[in-house]
C-alpha cells in the first residue's frame, strides 16, 4: 500500500511538471502565432518583440472595408493592452474625424526623419500621410493623401521608438498597396533613427532655420525669448513656438508658449481647432476655399507646393497674454493684435514658400 501511494505521488508530480512544461511551451507558440496572424501577417516579428511588454500576447483583430477605403487591425496582450494598432483612412467621415483629433494632441510631439510625410503625437502614435495618386480622382480634389496611424502604446526607450518608426513605415507601405494608392513606397528609416522631439534654441540660433520667422525680435517682444523648432523637411505639418522665460529663473520647467506658427500640407479636415484659436477652425478641409484669413486670434496664409494646397497659420498660445488682449472690447487693441498675427504669418509663409519652391502665395490683408 505504501509503495502504491509513493508511486501515486510520483505520478502526480510528473503530471504537474508535464502540465507546466506544456503550458510554458504553448505560451511562446501562441505569441508567435498571434504575431504572424495579426494585421494580415504583415507585422515584422522582431519589431513587435521590441515594442511589446513582458505580458503574453492575448488577441488580434482585423477589419477591411474596400469600398470605404477603411482598414483596421490591433494586436493586444493578455491584459488587453494594445501592442500594435494600425488604422488606415482613404477618405470620408472617419478620416475627417480622425484628423480633427490631431489638433487636440498639439502636434507634432515629434517630427520624423528622412523626409517621411508624417509626425508623432503623444503616447507613441505615429501618423503618416503618403500620396495616393491612383485614388485621387476629381471627388478627392485631384491630389490626395492616405492617412495611416500606427500606435505602439508601450514604446518608450530609444530602441523601442526606433522599432515603432519602422513598424509605422512598414505598415503604411502595406496600406498604400492594399488600398491601391500607387506611387512610390516610403523609404525605410535608417538603422537607429527615431522621431525628433524638436529643439529649443535662442533667437540667434534660430536664424536661417525653418523657424527663421521668429528669429528677429519685434518691438513688442523681448530678445531673450526662446523658440522650439519642430519642422522637418518633407513633413506634412510643422510647428514653431515662441516662449517667454519664466518670471522666476529657478522655474525652468514652466515656461509659457506665446505664439504658434504652423504649416499644413494637403487637404485635412474642416473641423480642426488649434488650442488658443478655438473660435475659428483651420480653413483647410477637402472642400475649403483655401484663401487667406485674419482675425484677432488666427492669421492664415495659403500657397501651392508641388500641386498641393499648403496652409500657414499664426495664433496666440492658450495661456499667452496676447490671447487675452485679442478678446478686448477695445477695437484699437483688437486691431493691434490682428496686425501682429498678420506680421507673424506673413514672415513665416514667405520663408516657407521660398524654402519649398512654392507658388501662388496669398497673405491676409492687415486691417
Amino acid at each position: 500500500m505504501r509503495r502504491h501511494r509513493k508511486w501515486l505521488r510520483v505520478s502526480t508530480c510528473v503530471l504537474v511538471v508535464l502540465a507546466v512544461v506544456g503550458f510554458s511551451a504553448r505560451a511562446p507558440l501562441k505569441d508567435l502565432w498571434l504575431t504572424h496572424k495579426a494585421c494580415g501577417g504583415k507585422l515584422p516579428h522582431g519589431d513587435v518583440q521590441t515594442v511589446r511588454t513582458d505580458a503574453r500576447l492575448g488577441s488580434e483583430e482585423e477589419s477591411f472595408d474596400e469600398e470605404q477605403g477603411r482598414y483596421s487591425c490591433v494586436l493586444r496582450d493578455d491584459d488587453r493592452t494594445v501592442v500594435v494598432a494600425v488604422d488606415a483612412y482613404l477618405a470620408g467621415v472617419d478620416r475627417a474625424e480622425e484628423m480633427s483629433h490631431i489638433a487636440d494632441f498639439y502636434a507634432p510631439y515629434a517630427v520624423l526623419p528622412g523626409g517621411l510625410p508624417g509626425f508623432e503625437v503623444e503616447y507613441s502614435l505615429v501618423y503618416l500621410m503618403p500620396e495616393c495618386p491612383r485614388r485621387a480622382g476629381n471627388a478627392l480634389g485631384g491630389h490626395h493623401r492616405l492617412l495611416v496611424s500606427t500606435w505602439t502604446y508601450s514604446a518608450k526607450s530609444r530602441e523601442e521608438k526606433s522599432a515603432m518608426l519602422r513598424l509605422a513605415v512598414r505598415m503604411t507601405n502595406e496600406m498604400t498597396e492594399k488600398l491601391d494608392c500607387g506611387g512610390k513606397p516610403l523609404p525605410m528609416p535608417k538603422h537607429g533613427a527615431v522621431p525628433d522631439r524638436g529643439k529649443y534654441v535662442t533667437r540667434a540660433q534660430a536664424k536661417g532655420t525653418a523657424c527663421n520667422a521668429l528669429s528677429v525680435a519685434r518691438p513688442w517682444e523681448a530678445p531673450e525669448w526662446k523658440i522650439r523648432i519642430a519642422i522637418a523637411e518633407g513633413g506634412v505639418m510643422g510647428r514653431c513656438t515662441l516662449y517667454s522665460p519664466p518670471v522666476d529663473p529657478k522655474d525652468r520647467d514652466h515656461i509659457d508658449p506665446l505664439v504658434e506658427l504652423t504649416s499644413w500640407r494637403g487637404n485635412w479636415a474642416g473641423n480642426m481647432y488649434e488650442l488658443g484659436a478655438e473660435t475659428q477652425s483651420l480653413p483647410m478641409g477637402e472642400h475649403a476655399a483655401w484663401k487667406p484669413a485674419l482675425t484677432e486670434t488666427l492669421a492664415w496664409a495659403v500657397a501651392e507646393c508641388g500641386g498641393e494646397n499648403v496652409g500657414f497659420g499664426a495664433h496666440w498660445s492658450y495661456n499667452s497674454p496676447y490671447r487675452a488682449e485679442a478678446t478686448s472690447e477695445t477695437e484699437t487693441t483688437r486691431k493691434r493684435q490682428r496686425k501682429r498675427l498678420s506680421a507673424y504669418v506673413s514672415a513665416f509663409a514667405k520663408d516657407q514658400v521660398r524654402r519649398g519652391n512654392c507658388t501662388k502665395l496669398q497673405l491676409p490683408e492687415s486691417s
